[in-house]
């Protein structure tokens, strides 16, 4: 079995003091680039980010998360996050359709970035982006600016072709040619030009001059850095100053339900906090949050803390409005609608992410149990055709659930200790009322019969009884545990329509047609990339932006029309 976070928790022990992190501080700055600059409200903003040490200039070794919000003059709208892995990531920001037409701050940091001392949340961190709300009226305060079409016009960007990236179009391919002789990392979009005016927001090349002039700085030494995943911080409630003794030494744990294993567990500190060091939740998920040991009637829960720090950042420009652009809105709206309604998210490509850490698929012996004589009890389905579990009571009357062993040093057999008991990956440290579940409901018993570590908690041997629809359905928790709604890194995609195909009915309106947050061309590689144009015609954008290896700037655009 694999070792959680072992290293993530010696990571944590020699940053147990504040002086311990606060010197030798890798000073981060983080750049994003976005598929376009204009949105409208219930579309997503999709991002590419480059994590940079300003020291060097080049990918942060350290962060492997980046928070992400997006602020209008009336505070905090959304807020996003992102994976990083050598310092690159890509995220997606899904625009709420309540949002008010105006121009909204897009800031980024990093838990680095948490502990600066008078981090500038406005400076390099910050872009502009325009929201449309083609449903409603309403405005940011102070936020729009009307203007006449003639102005309008005058306003809009020049359409130059630039770069030292080669690109090149023609029909439905566009072809990308490396002349640096460095492998490039890039992000590329291809975009429908509506004719809107856009914030001029500045490039890469000027996030690199800005990053120089940093220089060295000064933190606080009380956050530490997101080094293999997102370090979630909760706190215990509910439980007085006499039972603070009873809990010194219980652990909290939290997991999501699925076939995966979104699995980790704290020590309850004396002052009731914990901290749970993940290797990063992917996804908007329900987390079970637990406390093992405690009694079923205990009133004491765990409440996680929402890392994002709501930013004070001053409103952003206001946004420009011209009758010119009212018939390009109107088909923005029926574009937008007609996305949502077809379910384009079933469109979008995975990106690969970090392994599964604790599963050790090699060494999982996996019970279907549509394979077998289907039993009333699980204690049936143990003792016909499971020899790996079995149950015991123990000295205070308790029912446990034990894996038998393969790695004792005597041979295989029953550990006496604890085995870890998951249902749909959520610990169940009552296992008389999993030994009650009907086991019609599951799908697969999964056997991992080996040491597992789920941060500093030891298992001797694991179980996951995977159900129909990996949700828990049918069980009940006691008073003590906590499903909450929590805000994971985004999944990194790619929105490429490699997925459509000619015989599609789907109505193809997509606004980005393209779009690759982590595209890597080797040095002198001539890249072909295959277009799927939308039902509509029109003049489109193609943008990369992205650095060379040893940290050079490339944004390439060029235009064309279908």
């Amino acid at each position: 079995m694999k070792r959680i976070s072992l290293l993530t928790g010696m990571f944590a022990m020699l940053l147990g003091t504040a002086p311990a992190f606060a010197q030798a501080r890798v000073v981060e700055r983080t750049w994003l680039s976005t598929d376009k600059d204009v949105y409208v409200a219930g579309e997503s903003v999709w991002y590419s980010a480059f994590c940079l040490d300003a020291g060097s200039l080049r990918y942060s070794p350290v962060s492997s998360v980046a928070y992400v919000e997006l602020h209008s003059a009336d505070g905090l709208a959304a807020t996003s996050k992102v994976a990083l892995a050598g310092g690159r990531g890509g995220g997606r920001l899904l625009l709420p359709q309540s949002l008010p037409t105006g121009n909204y701050r897009l800031i980024v940091y990093t838990a680095q970035n948490k502990d600066e001392v008078d981090y500038d949340y406005e400076g390099l961190a910050s872009k502009t982006i325009s929201v449309f709300n083609v449903f409603s009226s309403e405005r940011v305060k102070d936020g729009v600016e009307v203007v006449d079409a003639e102005e309008y016009a005058g306003l809009r960007h020049p359409r130059l072709d630039r770069g030292s990236l080669e690109l090149s179009w023609d029909s439905h391919n566009l072809t990308l040619t490396n002349p640096t002789g460095e492998a490039l990392s890039l992000s590329l979009s291809v975009w429908h030009d509506d004719g809107f005016v856009s914030v001029d927001n500045p490039g890469i090349d000027q996030f690199l001059d800005d990053c120089r002039q940093v220089g060295s700085r000064r933190f606080r030494g009380e956050t530490p850095p997101d080094y293999e995943g997102e370090i979630i911080r909760g706190r215990v409630t509910g439980f007085s100053e006499t039972m603070i003794a009873e809990l010194i030494g219980h652990h909290a744990f939290i997991a999501s339900p699925s076939d995966k294993s979104d699995i980790y567990a704290s020590p309850i500190r004396e002052d009731g906090s914990v901290v749970f060091y993940t290797a990063n939740i992917y996804g908007n998920k329900e987390c079970v949050c637990e406390i093992e040991g405690l009694s079923p009637e205990s009133n004491c829960h765990v409440e996680l803390i929402s890392p994002f720090v709501k930013a004070a950042v001053p409103a952003a420009a206001p946004l420009l409005l011209s009758d010119a652009v009212a018939d390009a809105l109107k088909a923005r709206r029926v574009r937008m609608q007609i996305e949502r309604q077809f379910e384009a998210d079933t469109l979008y490509d995975f990106l690969p992410v970090r392994g599964d850490g604790l599963f050790d698929e090699e060494a999982c012996i996996r019970y279907v149990l549509d394979d077998y004589t289907r039993f009333h009890t699980l204690e049936e389905d143990f003792i016909e055709f499971i020899p790996e579990l079995r149950t015991r009571k123990g000295a205070d009357g308790k029912t446990r659930i034990q894996v038998r062993i393969r790695e004792d040093a005597i041979g295989p057999g029953f550990a006496e200790e604890e085995s870890l008991v998951l249902l749909d990956g959520v610990p169940i440290f009552d296992h008389a009322k999993m030994m009650a579940y009907d086991p019609l409901l599951i799908e697969s018993i999964n056997v991992y019969p080996q040491t597992c570590y789920v941060g500093s908690r030891i298992f001797k041997g694991l179980v996951n009884f995977v159900t129909y629809k990996r949700n828990l359905p049918g069980f009940t928790f006691d008073g003590s545990t906590r499903v909450v709604d929590w805000q994971g890194v985004s999944w990194p995609q790619a929105s490429t329509g490699s997925r459509l195909s000619d015989g599609d009915t789907y109505p193809d309106y997509r606004q980005t047609i393209y779009w690759h947050p982590l595209l890597q061309v080797a040095a002198g590689q001539t890249v072909i990339i295959p277009i799927r144009l939308p039902d509509y015609k029109g003049a489109f954008v193609v943008k990369a932006e992205g650095l060379s290896a040893s940290g050079v700037p490339i944004t390439s655009c060029i235009f064309f029309d279908h």
